[in-house]
């Protein structure tokens, strides 16, 4: 498991987690983000009152909006779920359980794939404390 966990990480972009007022799809909803240095980004949204996993980045077929599955996996954890897809602005998003967004918070690399894509990895180093703000603001 340290061997797969070290594998990942080298893979993984040094990016920092930031937080942002406003996410370039949900309008004014606080957000914190990170890049993988490949033009992915992964982002916790509070839209409406509710955490959000948010990813964009990713080629995509154009058309109306749908629904597809996003696989989420936090330091060996695997979270499926059922996200919309926008493919006019490249965004995926789907509401974020709660065991995912603490995960999320206390992991080390979040590896994230759109259906019919290739996966992507984040660190996780210094979400906490956006992440946190985030959630405040959802509360």
């Amino acid at each position: 498991m340290a061997i797969l966990l070290g594998t990942l990480m080298a893979g993984t972009a040094s990016a920092e987690w930031r937080y942002t007022p406003a996410h370039q799809m949900f309008g004014d909803a606080p957000a914190a983000r990170v890049d993988d240095g490949s033009g992915h980004s992964l982002a916790l949204v509070c839209w409406n009152g509710v955490p959000m996993v948010s990813v964009a980045g990713y080629a995509s077929q154009m058309g109306a909006d749908r629904r597809k599955p996003l696989e989420v996996l936090v330091d060996g954890i695997g979270y499926r779920l059922e996200s919309r897809h926008s493919p006019n602005d490249g965004v995926w998003f789907a509401p974020s359980p709660l065991g995912l967004t603490k995960t999320l918070q206390g992991g080390n690399v979040a590896v994230v794939t759109p259906q019919d894509t290739r996966p992507s990895r984040f660190s996780l180093s210094g979400a906490d404390e956006p992440i946190e703000r985030v959630l405040a603001a959802c509360r």
